[in-house]
């Protein structure tokens, strides 16, 4: 059984003044929330690296939204509708959908400048939609253009306080409520506690759990598996998108290709020339993006090659230029022209259906926990998401989110403040108490390393002599251990993304399922892990986490649907698995698709 917190919040050596909002995340959902909140709350934004490093940040593609005649908000509703696979609930589709619009028209506010072609906005068609409706920004830069105007923007209100370089560690609760968020101080090695009634964790997605992932380094589940730890419910964790065209770099990285170059045009083909994705679907190459992946496998591994070719040598160089300069860019440093030649690709993981499980108002079954963008599930992706409603998810449940909040900052009293500090005290208290046998010794230990570190590594308080030769060696100790577990960490964390990738990767059954449970449950039983100011050993216990929910609901689900394949169970069954699965704790529920 997981422990309640990762490290005990009795450790805490610094605790901040109470705040009204604590927004865990830094992308779109999170900083537009916070905008959001500023003018009527205090709000404190917490991640763990710098303010523009989200996977907002590499989007390429863009935002979908019915803003052009003849389409309109129910051609994007049947389409978002179709894409998730008899799984995405209709209420939460559709207040995505109608209130999209309106998100862009905040985004026009904020500054942001999307594409123009011809005088208007320029439109693009991706895959599963039925008309052109993603809206783009600096060509293939969408993500990028919006993140670099809300960290801007977010940094002119002065009750936004930016806490980057900050680890979110656990949730801290007392009778299903929020009272606060236990956080790392990456740069000092600190455990501090951050008192608020309000926490929004906007936290990203999980792509790092895999070994070939579209995510930058920081995808690694944290705001899910803080959740999990405090009984937040978890839906449709089971299905992870695998984006169609990922490309290699010379030097190893990963490049994702958007799915709007396929709108624009560009094929798929197999290693003897042929358009596979023809006569495989309605769209061919714009068909929802689990199928691409479905087809792809397929031929792969009857040709038995690693890749399938992306060709756009046939779309107008010139239009090429201006629509794709950052692929264009990428492509050119690694020897290769798009215009002219075949881009060896392969899928990679990309998003999160599921997530923390939310009402159409962003509230989780925590009083005053919310959650919005890739980390919650809100029901309008069901098994697989339809492309480009990333970005505009999180818009439109963020806003979602501050109005609640808002009304509750508004009727806020001293005493119930007052009241949520003494519970956090009391917490505090009741941790320390059970902090016994050989609990406390890990954090000790890495607090002691990184005075150590800091004071030039002797650790020598005593002077010359015998107890300066001791000091010195309890040092040298004590850093070789430390040397020894970041080792083993790091092995860890490469063999769970491994075995994640093979075993509860894009095809998945039950062997293999039972394989990769083995492992996880073994590592997460080692307490040496827990109880550590190490901002890896909390992100391996995270993955862990979030990958022993994935694979019990992987298993729960014997059938295959949108982005959850079977090898077992290789056909759709609507009639035992038209369902949402719900995780909470030990226990597993079933909801009927709304």
């Amino acid at each position: 059984m997981l422990p309640r917190y990762l490290i005990s919040p009795s450790f805490s050596q610094k605790k901040y003044d109470y705040c009204d909002c604590i927004i865990i995340g830094s992308g779109i959902a999170g900083l537009s929330t916070a905008i959001r909140l500023s003018e009527h709350a205090s709000v404190k934004v917490i991640t763990k690296s710098n303010l523009s490093e989200s996977t907002t940040w590499y989007a390429q593609g863009g935002i979908a939204a019915a803003i052009k005649k003849p389409d309109e908000w129910k051609s994007h509703y049947e389409d978002t509708i179709i894409a998730g696979q008899g799984l995405s609930d209709s209420n939460a589709v559709s207040k995505l959908v109608k209130t999209a619009p309106k998100m862009i028209e905040d985004l026009f506010e904020l500054g942001i400048i999307f594409d123009i072609s011809g005088g208007e906005i320029s439109l693009t068609t991706e895959g599963g939609h039925s008309f052109p409706r993603v809206l783009h920004a600096g060509g293939d830069a969408t993500g990028e253009e919006i993140e670099k105007k809300l960290v801007k923007y977010s940094k002119t209100f002065s009750k936004i306080k930016f806490f980057p370089e900050y680890l979110a560690v656990d949730i801290v609760t007392f009778k299903n409520r929020v009272l606060g968020v236990l956080a790392l101080n990456i740069s000092e090695n600190a455990v501090e506690i951050h008192p608020t009634e309000n926490v929004v964790i906007a936290s990203g997605g999980i792509g790092w759990l895999f070994e070939l992932t579209t995510n930058p380094s920081i995808s690694t589940g944290d705001g899910i598996a803080m959740a999990y730890r405090a009984k937040a419910s978890i839906k449709d964790i089971e299905f992870m998108q695998f984006h169609p065209t990922v490309f290699k770099t010379n030097d190893g990285k990963l490049f994702l290709i958007t799915e709007a170059l396929r709108g624009e045009g560009a094929y798929l083909r197999d290693k003897n020339g042929n358009r596979f994705m023809v006569g495989a679907h309605p769209k061919a190459e714009l068909a929802p993006r689990d199928i691409v992946v479905k087809e792809m496998v397929k031929v792969m591994k009857d040709q038995g090659i690693a890749n399938v070719y992306l060709d756009a040598t046939h779309v107008p160089e010139s239009f090429l230029k201006l629509r794709f300069p950052n692929i264009i860019a990428k492509l050119k440093d690694n020897g290769l022209n798009l215009h002219t030649d075949l881009i060896k690709v392969f899928p990679a993981a990309h998003y999160l259906n599921g997530g923390i499980r939310t009402d159409l108002k962003g509230n989780t079954d925590i009083r005053g926990l919310y959650a919005c963008g890739e980390c919650a599930a809100t029901g309008a992706h069901g098994a697989n998401r339809l492309a480009s409603n990333s970005l505009i998810e999180g818009l439109v449940f963020g806003w979602e989110i501050s109005k609640e909040i808002i009304a509750k900052a508004g009727k806020r009293s001293d005493a119930e403040v007052e009241n949520t500090l003494k519970q956090l005290e009391k917490i505090i208290s009741e941790n320390a108490k059970s902090n016994i046998g050989n609990a406390g010794k890990d954090i000790a230990a890495s607090f002691s390393n990184a005075s150590i570190a800091a004071s030039g590594g002797t650790g020598d308080s005593a002077g010359a002599g015998g107890a300066g030769q001791s000091a010195d060696v309890a040092a040298a100790s004590q850093a070789s251990a430390a040397v020894d577990k970041e080792k083993l960490i790091e092995s860890l964390m490469s063999s769970f993304r491994h075995m994640m990738s093979h075993n509860v990767g894009i095809l998945r059954d039950d062997k293999s399922l039972k394989e990769a449970q083995d492992f996880i449950v073994q590592t997460l039983e080692n307490n040496d892990f827990y109880n550590m100011a190490d901002k890896r050993a909390i992100e391996l216990l995270n993955m862990l986490t979030v990958g022993s929910i994935i694979i019990k609901a992987a298993m729960l689900r014997k059938e295959s649907r949108g982005t959850h394949q079977r090898n077992d169970y290789p056909l759709t069954d609507d009639k035992n698995w038209k369902k949402h699965i719900i995780l909470k704790e030990d226990s597993v529920e079933f909801e009927p698709v709304k």
